[in-house]
C-alpha cells in the first residue's frame, strides 16, 4: 500500500535514488497524500490485497509480472508476504532472464516454531520459496537464525532496522516521585497490535495517561478502530487522548512529552516505534515476541511481558509507574545507550547497498 511505502520506504528509495539508482515503486493506491510522497520516484497503482483474496491476488500478480516485463530492472525488491508468495511462485522463466527478486522479511507471518497445521504450511513454503530468491534481507536476527538452520539459501542477511538520526536529539525526560506516567502507544488500531489489551490494562489505573497515535488504514476492517474510540470515551480525557494518524513531526512531539511507549502487539518485525522511543531516551514496555524482544532487555532499558496477558501487561506498566527516578533515569539513559550507533538508519542502508552490490546490482 502507498502508506507503508510513503511511511517506512520513502526515505530508504530516497538513498537509493541518491546513490543513482532508478527506483520504481509498486503499491496500491489510497490516498493522494501518501502517493504524493512518492512522487519522486515512478509509482505505479499495483495493489495486492491484505487479505485472503485468490483472485485479486492472481490479478495483481498479472499486473505486476506485466510491469516487470515492461520496465525490465535489475532487481525485483518485494516487501510484504501478501505480494512475495505469489510473486515468487511464478516461474522464473516468465520474468525478465537478468532480473532478480529479493525480498525484504519484516517479520515471517507465522511463529517460532509455527502453530498449528495452517502455519507449519506457511513456513514450509517460505522455505521452498527462499530457493527461488535471489536475496533475503531479514529486520530480525531471530528470523534469521531460524532460516538459516533451516537452510532457507543463500545470501540470507541480517539488514535490520533504524530511525533517522533526529530522533537521537529528542531530549531527554525525566520522573518525579508524584508526577503520572505519561505512555504513548503508536500504531495501527487493528486487533493484532494489542491495543484493546494495551487500554484494558490501564482500566482505573491511577497515575497513568496514554496518547494513542495511529488509526485504522482503509484496508482495516476488524473494526476495532470504533472500540478503541468507545473505550478511550469510557476511560475519559484524564487517562486517554486519542490523537488519530499524525506525521513523523508529530510522534517525535508526542514522545518528547512523555516518559515511555508501549507496544503490546501479537507479531511485528522489528518495530520502528520501539526503535524511534529507545533512540529518543524512552524506555518501552512491549510484548515478548519476535523482533520486539530483541531490542529489549528486560530491567534495563524497558520491560517485556507474555503477549495477550493483560495482568502481565499491567503489572509491567505499574512497575515502569512506580519506578524511582534515579531508576528510571538509569533505564531511560540505557535505552538510547543500546540504540545508538546499531539503530541509527544510515546504518541500515549501507548494507542495503552492499547486498545489492553482492549481487552485481549497481547504479
Amino acid at each position: 500500500m502507498d502508506f507503508t511505502a510513503a511511511k517506512l520506504l520513502a526515505p530508504q528509495l530516497d538513498h537509493l535514488t541518491a546513490q543513482g539508482y532508478d527506483v520504481h515503486v509498486a503499491c496500491g493506491r489510497t490516498s493522494e497524500a501518501h502517493w504524493a510522497r512518492l512522487a519522486s520516484f515512478t509509482a505505479h497503482d499495483v495493489a495486492f490485497p491484505r487479505s485472503p483474496s485468490p483472485g485479486r491476488m492472481v490479478a495483481a500478480t498479472r499486473e505486476l509480472v506485466d510491469l516487470v516485463r515492461h520496465v525490465r530492472p535489475a532487481l525485483v525488491h518485494l516487501h510484504t508476504p501478501a505480494a512475495a508468495l505469489p510473486v515468487r511462485l511464478v516461474p522464473r522463466s516468465v520474468w525478465p532472464i537478468n532480473t532478480r527478486i529479493a525480498y525484504t522479511v519484516h517479520g515471517f507471518p507465522h511463529h517460532w516454531p509455527p502453530r498449528g497445521r495452517r502455519e507449519k504450511m506457511v513456513q514450509k513454503l517460505e522455505q521452498r520459496l527462499a530457493k527461488r530468491t535471489d536475496l533475503m534481507l531479514f529486520q530480525s536476527a531471530e528470523d534469521l537464525a531460524e532460516a538459516s538452520a533451516r537452510a532457507y539459501g543463500d545470501p540470507l542477511v541480517l539488514l535490520g532496522n533504524g530511525v533517522q538520526d533526529e530522533w537521537f536529539g529528542i531530549p531527554a525526560t525525566e520522573r518525579h516521585e508524584n508526577g503520572p506516567l505519561r505512555l504513548v502507544f503508536v500504531g495501527r488500531l487493528v486487533r493484532e497490535k494489542g491495543i484493546l489489551d494495551l487500554l484494558e490494562a490501564i482500566r482505573d489505573v491511577e497515575g497513568v495517561h496514554l496518547d494513542l497515535l495511529g488509526d485504522a488504514l482503509p484496508s482495516d476492517r476488524d473494526g476495532v478502530a470504533d472500540e478503541v474510540r468507545r473505550i478511550a470515551a469510557e476511560l475519559g480525557p484524564g487517562a486517554v487522548t486519542v490523537h488519530g494518524m499524525v506525521d513523523s513531526a508529530g510522534v517525535r512531539a508526542a514522545l518528547a512529552r512523555a516518559h515511555g511507549l508501549c507496544l503490546p502487539s501479537y507479531r511485528e518485525g522489528v518495530p520502528r516505534s520501539v526503535i524511534e522511543a529507545l533512540a529518543a531516551g524512552r524506555p518501552v514496555v512491549v510484548s515478548d515476541i519476535r523482533g520486539s524482544r530483541e531490542l529489549v532487555e528486560h530491567g534495563e532499558n524497558g520491560l517485556l511481558y507474555p503477549a495477550g496477558d493483560v495482568p502481565r501487561l499491567r503489572q509491567a506498566v505499574l512497575t515502569l509507574r512506580d519506578l524511582p527516578p534515579q531508576d528510571f533515569q538509569r533505564m531511560a539513559a540505557a535505552a538510547r545507550r543500546g540504540a545508538d550507533p546499531a539503530r541509527r538508519e544510515t546504518a541500515v542502508y549501507d548494507r542495503l547497498v552492499q547486498a545489492y552490490q553482492s549481487l552485481g546490482i549497481r547504479p
